[in-house]
C-alpha cells in the first residue's frame, strides 16, 4: 500500500504512519518498491510470518 492507502485505511495522521513504516523497515517487517512516482509498503517473508501467527491466535 501507499502512504496516502495506509493513512485513509487506518484514519491515522500523515506522521504518525511514517513514524510506524519507518519502525515496520528498521525491523524488516516491511519492504518499500517504487511504482510509477508512488511508494508501495509490502511486507516481507518475516512481516508475513508475524501476521499469519497473530491470526491463528
Amino acid at each position: 500500500m501507499s502512504t496516502t492507502h495506509l493513512v485513509a485505511v487506518t484514519g491515522q495522521k500523515l506522521g504518525s504512519v511514517g513514524r510506524h513504516l519507518r519502525v515496520l523497515l528498521d525491523a524488516g517487517l516491511v519492504e518499500r518498491r517504487r511504482a510509477g512516482r508512488s511508494v508501495l509498503y509490502v511486507r516481507t517473508a518475516a512481516g508475513e510470518v508475524l501476521v499469519e501467527a497473530s491470526q491463528t491466535r
